[in-house]
């Protein structure tokens, strides 16, 4: 009878532990067939189903154009991430330079892989307490062939980060991500608000068949930490705004280059401003200095207001400049539906 009973005990105490606790941390086989696509910016998540974007299109009819930021508790529970300096270099994720050739454009392209433009304007961010620095998160990333690298990205709900979507799937080789933990705002390699596993995430459709720089952005869903917290709770959540025009309008872009994490021996948030000096209706363009790392990085207005993502290089009229995807309508319907 004793047996017995310890043998019921265990099996309750077995099915009052929730069932991810026993589940593989892998994010598993990414399987996704084009041709059941219909639109772009269908929202496909890491086993392959789709959200067609009338279903969500039609959600967001309402006049709704900008989400605002949240404080966050700013409760810290710190955590040493120095092994990760030690244990995992710095891959270059970033995909190569996209060539754009205008027709009035003479003479051959020079392709520079470079995207620090000039002099490195980039200062090291001291407090990261405080949105919108708090709300940017360092993205460890783990692939197939058991390789690291990093990313950014930024707080945008109580569990959801914006980011790149080559920062989970690799447009040429379409491997995806096996794992993926964020650390909100870091500072000399220390994670302030502790760390959260990735336990899904959405790209666009046309990004995951194409590698199209314009859909080059991703939503991870977190989970909570290991005391129970979400990450928007105690970080905060940088706000959203659809936008049109950007020509001219000056930017912030924030996160965690490899390039000067390297220099300085830590993980540590860098970043600069400047003025976006080209765009078209899906992407700006700008000469802010960037370096690989700095993937998924928010383009942040002078209201906090993350008004598109940095994405990498570009050659245009054979000039190096940066620019990513800006936050037209479609994509900024992606992230409300992803934020539901």
């Amino acid at each position: 009878m004793k047996k017995i009973t310890i043998r019921l005990f265990f099996m309750l105490i077995f099915l009052l532990v929730p069932m991810n606790v026993f589940a593989d941390e892998s994010l598993g086989e990414f399987s996704f067939d084009p041709s059941k696509m219909s639109h772009p910016y269908d929202m496909v998540n890491s086993k392959g189903e789709i959200i067609k974007y009338e279903e969500f299109n039609v959600s967001n009819s309402s006049l709704l154009n900008e989400i605002p930021s949240v404080q966050g508790s700013g409760e810290i529970s710190p955590i040493q991430i120095d092994s990760i300096m030690e244990g995992h270099s710095f891959i270059d994720i970033t995909p190569p330079p996209v060539v754009i050739n205008d027709s009035t454009a003479r003479g051959p392209l020079q392709i520079s892989p470079r995207i620090v433009i000039g002099d490195d304007s980039r200062k090291k961010v001291e407090n990261t307490k405080e949105l919108p620095y708090s709300a940017i998160t360092y993205i460890e990333i783990n692939w197939p062939d058991g390789k690291g690298g990093s990313c950014t990205g930024s707080l945008v709900g109580k569990n959801k980060v914006l980011t790149n979507g080559h920062c989970v799937i690799n447009p040429e080789t379409k491997e995806t991500i096996t794992s993926a933990k964020v650390y909100p705002g870091v500072s000399n390699s220390v994670g302030l608000f502790g760390s959260y596993k990735v336990n899904d995430y959405y790209v666009a459709a046309n990004w995951a068949s194409t590698g199209s720089s314009s859909e080059d952005f991703a939503i991870l869903v977190l989970d909570v930490s290991k005391d129970n917290k979400q990450a928007g709770d105690v970080a905060g959540t940088l706000g959203i705004k659809q936008v049109n025009n950007l020509l001219n309008q000056n930017i912030g872009i924030y996160g965690y280059p490899g390039d000067l994490m390297q220099a300085n021996g830590e993980i540590s948030q860098f970043g600069t401003r400047g003025n976006i000096t080209r765009e078209d209706a899906s992407v700006a363009f700008y000469t802010i200095d960037t370096a690989p790392g700095q993937s998924g990085s928010a383009l942040i207005n002078t209201d906090n207001q993350i008004i598109g993502v940095h994405r990498g290089s570009f050659v245009i009229n054979g000039n190096p400049m940066n620019g990513g995807p800006k936050m037209n309508s479609y994509m900024f319907n992606f992230i409300s539906k992803a934020l539901e």
